[in-house]
């Protein structure tokens, strides 16, 4: 290995990845400002321990970083109804494990924590986080027609279980929980968790729900998927004193440190939300359900119910009649855009996951909303080749890129061809 080489894989990932549309549920990738602190070497590389208004152990002078987490949490809770923020995790994962730590604690030794089997679409590391501290892991029941929670199968649950902490983890996540009925259903003394990874920033929109309003005792995440913050960060966040101080005691022995460059991009991303939140969201929810309707028009099969396709970022496409999940996924790539082919809750193969919130932040409307669906109806339900819609694709592209992020790839493909080395997969 040399730094040349290094710099030119890099560079041609992103020259590759930048020309196309993506469309995965689970990203949302930073905007140039919220990309600043990590080309700042103090942010990025030091150790900023403590708390506001206390001395800095052992590192004087890192009081600014110190009092930025403060007012991000602050700002942070403001957006999502809650007086408590905790901002050293360092990943939706650590805020999980973080989570079921301290609510494990609180419930007592004995308690049993109930989520969602992956299956349904809950995560797949919540039971082996949960069985990993020795905890008794059930399953919640969920209506198979819907994937609703079943809330007569889980007052059952309930009563025969005793102390409970329900770990609500859906990261196939098209609709809101009922939450008013899951805590009828369990009981004032049961623990609601509620991992909003995925649509944190539509709650912060006030467009999806208020767990913290509509009965859960806690909310945590990460947040780079609806909300558009750092990969490296997650949170846990409550309105109640103690389980507050238990989230702060458990994060203080989970995560040393918590790395200053993605607080300070979270804190960037808290300030865009401040200003975006309602209308973003709203946008978001707005464009995925004009998409799944497009594409069913389009002859592509819209997973569905009596609730509709989706009333979040989410839309779910049975793709297996039409061809594997794979082979579709494959099909779109080589056009330029790039899709989820995972496991799908309630069909007996993999089908397509998409997410609009990424391409919504750059500027995706309604009527590029219906190109995009006729695009994917072409090349998947008509099965048209890739060059037949390039300049569809192309168009989108243009439209859906920051002018500032089209020059950085282009000053990026030139270094490409200045190395006198091919270009390989850029559409």
């Amino acid at each position: 290995m040399n730094t040349f080489d290094i710099l030119e894989q890099l560079a041609r990932y992103e020259v590759g990845t930048s020309r196309r549309l993506h469309l995965i549920a689970s990203e949302n990738p930073l905007d140039s400002d919220t990309r600043v602190p990590y080309m700042l070497p103090g942010t990025m590389a030091r150790y900023a321990f403590g708390e506001p208004g206390q001395h800095n152990w052992a590192w004087p002078g890192r009081e600014t970083i110190i009092d930025l987490e403060a007012e991000t949490a602050a700002a942070l809770g403001a957006l999502l109804g809650t007086q408590h923020v905790n901002l050293r995790p360092i990943s939706g994962l650590s805020a999980m494990t973080i989570a079921l730590s301290a609510l494990a604690e609180h419930a007592g030794d004995k308690a049993t924590v109930l989520s969602l089997a992956e299956s349904d679409g809950g995560h797949g590391s919540t039971r082996f986080v949960a069985q990993r501290f020795g905890l008794d892991w059930q399953r919640l029941p969920v209506e198979p027609a819907t994937g609703a929670i079943d809330l007569d199968a889980l007052a059952r649950q309930a009563r025969a279980t005793g102390l409970l902490v329900l770990y609500l983890d859906a990261f196939m996540a098209r609709f809101p929980f009922d939450l008013t009925g899951i805590r009828a259903a369990v009981g004032d003394s049961a623990l609601i968790h509620y991992d909003g990874s995925h649509p944190l920033g539509l709650i912060a929109g006030d467009q999806f729900q208020n767990p913290l309003a509509d009965g859960a005792d806690s909310l945590g995440g990460s947040v780079h998927k609806t909300w558009p913050g750092p990969v490296g960060k997650g949170i846990v966040a409550t309105n109640d004193p103690a389980l507050a101080a238990r989230f702060d005691t458990h994060a203080a022995g989970w995560v040393s440190h918590h790395h200053p460059a993605d607080l300070a991009a979270l804190a960037l991303s808290t300030a865009w939300m401040q200003q975006h939140a309602r209308d973003y969201a709203a946008a978001v929810i707005a464009n995925a359900a004009h998409l799944a309707t497009e594409l069913a028009v389009g002859g592509l099969p819209v997973c569905a119910d009596e609730r509709g396709a989706t009333a979040s970022h989410q839309i779910w496409v049975d793709i297996a009649p039409i061809c594997p999940a794979a082979v579709a996924a494959q099909r779109l790539y080589d056009a330029g855009i790039v899709v989820n082919a995972i496991d799908i809750p309630g069909l007996s193969e993999p089908g397509l996951r998409l997410g609009v919130q990424e391409l919504t932040r750059w500027g995706l409307d309604r009527d590029a909303t219906t190109v995009l669906a006729a695009v994917l109806a072409k090349l998947l339900a008509q099965g048209v080749s890739a060059s037949a819609v390039a300049a569809e694709v192309q168009a989108l592209r243009e439209q859906l890129t920051s002018p500032e992020d089209r020059q950085g790839t282009d000053e990026l493909a030139g270094f490409l061809r200045a190395s006198d080395r091919q270009e390989v997969g850029v559409a």
